[in-house]
């Protein structure tokens, strides 16, 4: 429960610190006093948005405080604050807003910095505020189906859940037929392209490496004849056209100089260096011999060649720079085409799996309604109930159940309250029907029945019963009194009937010091608060039967 609200350089309030507690706490005050202004501070420290423009006048900043005693706090809050690493010690949260003129905001839960988003996330779990706006809400019909599956509770919930689920794989699977069935054209030229130039670079065969080897043959037929001639030559030096070829004079020079080194040593090494020549020349010389004999030209070779190197190059302004990137482009086809194999493209096998999904949606669906149906009848019996207790006894209550063509995301049910507001009326839209005091108590009879599935321990009644007076007012103190049994509530209130009611009374006002209007907040002793009604009672003049109407009211 909201335990003390702390106020700074807000709106017209300089400071103001409220200390609250549990049951029922109503603020009064003179119109324009600055209740309001309390409930919006309320509001901006569980998710509200803040400008600038709400600061003081003369302030730099304004701050805003709020602490919250964690009685009994909800499961999925905890696990929320633990999940954004906020700590919770002696089951308490403080939640702090700070934002100044130059339009920076900080916010900070238990003194972890926070973001809107999640101070908004967390404030849903702490406080629920009720007013004028939210009245309103009620009367669309677009908040009926939510509104009627939180008060069914957890089991339909977890139903909705399921449901949401098997609707998500079916309206992927029924977007992926369309897509199949528009895009099929493409898909086919895309799958005739891959398969075509699969079949053209397999026949291609292309290997690692094969340019530059390619390349390499064709250089040296090319210049076959410069390799020829130039052999030719080598062989007629080496061997000549005499009877005594270079091999053998070299030959004869060798052995003139082994006969000289036999009678003189210091020749042996000239010796050594004619013999490693000899034999090294008479090797060249049979090498020379076997190249010009096995040395051949076939331009068939030449143009062979030639075209696979004109292949490659074609495959190459098509495909790639070289072929290892052609061969890196042939498996990315191949792969493409074997996820298209295994990506299920058949539309007979997914058309079949669609119909099996539709039936799960179907079926889910039709769990979902008639959990809505039951809830429906609780709601609008537990609901008549309140009414009858808020003195509409001749009105009724229903919740409308249409199904739709198709599925939503929140199944094939459309909701909608209807209300009877006076015997002999026909039953019509709630948003159609109720007049404004009608309403009011049509939320907080709504109010009254949602409240035991509602996470919140606070509830905030921003001057809902407006429109209201007389026994109808008594009515609803009633039932503003019967919520603050399960929970705290504060009140925003102009009937006395509700002031008396309440466990807490703060009154609030504003006063003129030193030239600045400021807003005062008063909690008020018994004496005070006959004193507050009296003056609600009668206005500014407050006469002894006033007083005494006052006593009256709290002792009821």
């Amino acid at each position: 429960m909201l335990a003390e609200l702390i106020i700074e350089n807000f709106a017209i309030i300089d400071k103001v610190d409220l200390k609250l507690d549990e049951g029922m706490t109503v603020l009064t005050g003179e119109t324009g006093a600055g209740k309001s202004i309390i409930i919006d501070a309320l509001s901006m420290l569980v998710g509200g948005r803040a400008n600038s423009g709400m600061i003081r006048l003369g302030a730099q900043k304004a701050v805003l405080q709020a602490i919250f005693d964690l009685n009994h706090p909800d499961g999925q809050l905890l696990a929320l604050l633990s999940s954004q690493g906020i700590a919770v010690d002696d089951a308490q949260l403080i939640i702090s807003r700070e934002f100044n003129l130059k339009g920076r905001n900080t916010i900070r839960i238990n003194g972890m910095v926070v973001n809107l988003k999640t101070l908004a996330q967390v404030g849903r779990y702490l406080v629920d505020i009720q007013g004028q706006h939210d009245t309103q809400r009620l009367l669309d019909a677009d908040e009926h189906l939510p509104l009627l599956d939180q008060y069914a509770g957890e089991e339909l919930m977890q139903v909705k859940r399921q449901y949401q689920g098997i609707f998500k794989q079916f309206k992927q699977l029924n977007q992926q037929i369309n897509d199949l069935k528009h895009n099929q054209q493409a898909t086919n030229q895309r799958l005739d392209l891959l398969r075509f130039q699969q079949e053209e670079l397999s026949q291609a065969a292309l290997k690692a490496g094969e340019e530059d080897e390619l390349l390499e043959q064709r250089a040296k037929l090319h210049n076959f004849k410069k390799i020829a001639d130039s052999l030719q030559l080598a062989q007629e030096i080496l061997n000549g056209n005499s009877e005594i070829s270079l091999v053998d004079q070299l030959g004869t020079a060798k052995n003139a100089v082994d006969t000289a080194s036999g009678f003189d040593g210091d020749y042996q090494n000239l010796n050594q260096t004619l013999t490693d020549s000899y034999y090294a020349m008479q090797e060249a010389s049979r090498d020379l011999n076997e190249r010009l004999d096995s040395l051949s030209f076939d331009e068939n070779d030449l143009l062979a060649i030639d075209d696979r190197l004109q292949l490659i190059h074609q495959l190459e302004r098509k495909y790639g720079n070289s072929v290892a990137e052609i061969l890196a482009y042939q498996r990315q086809v191949e792969k493409e085409l074997d996820d298209w194999d295994s990506s299920g493209l058949d539309l007979g096998q997914l058309t079949e799996k669609k119909a099996a999904l539709k039936e799960q949606v179907q079926a889910s669906a039709k769990h979902l309604h008639q959990l809505r149906q039951a809830a429906g009848e609780q709601l609008a019996q537990e609901v008549n109930q309140q009414l009858a207790d808020l003195l509409m006894n001749e009105a009724l209550f229903e919740v409308h159940l249409t199904p739709i063509d198709g599925f939503l995301p929140s199944g094939n049910d459309q909701v909608s309250f209807h209300v009877r507001t006076n015997l002999g009326e026909a039953m019509g839209p709630l948003v159609k029907i109720a007049s404004g005091g009608e309403a009011s108590r049509l939320m907080l009879a709504l109010k009254t029945a949602l409240i035991a599935q509602e996470p919140v321990e606070t509830v905030v009644f921003d001057e809902i019963d407006t429109g209201v007076s007389g026994r109808v007012a008594g009515a609803i103190a009633s039932k503003m009194l019967a919520i603050a049994q399960r929970c705290q509530v504060l009140a925003i209130t102009h009937l006395p009937q509700v002031a008396a009611a309440a466990d807490h009374h703060y009154y609030i006002e504003k006063q003129a010091v030193a030239k600045r209007t400021i807003t005062q907040v008063e909690l008020l002793d018994e004496p005070g608060r006959q004193t507050a009604l009296a003056r609600m009672l009668s206005g500014d003049q407050i006469t002894e039967a006033a007083l005494e109407n006052a006593r009256a009211l709290r002792q009821q």
